[in-house]
């Protein structure tokens, strides 16, 4: 979800369906959602729960991969 812009979240995941998929495993990270310590953004592109939404409405689980360390070519591991 965090790499991806919100409108092409239901393009993805219904491709995702499409090919028979039947999860889509997403990591969480901290600095994407802390980007100043006490100061929580969960809107937009930082909408974790739309995006579960959406994958569960198409039917898929989702395995949440949330930090504080993600290793995921992302800076600082998601570390804030």
């Amino acid at each position: 979800y965090f790499r991806i812009v919100p409108n092409q979240w239901h393009d993805r995941i219904a491709k995702l369906a499409a090919l028979g998929g039947n999860a889509v495993e997403v990591y969480v990270p901290w600095n994407f959602h802390e980007v100043r310590p006490g100061d929580w953004d969960f809107s937009g592109r930082a909408d974790v729960a739309g995006f579960v939404r959406l994958a569960a409405e198409a039917g898929l689980h989702v395995i949440l991969r949330p930090g504080p360390y993600i290793c995921a070519e992302w800076a600082m591991g998601g570390l804030p």
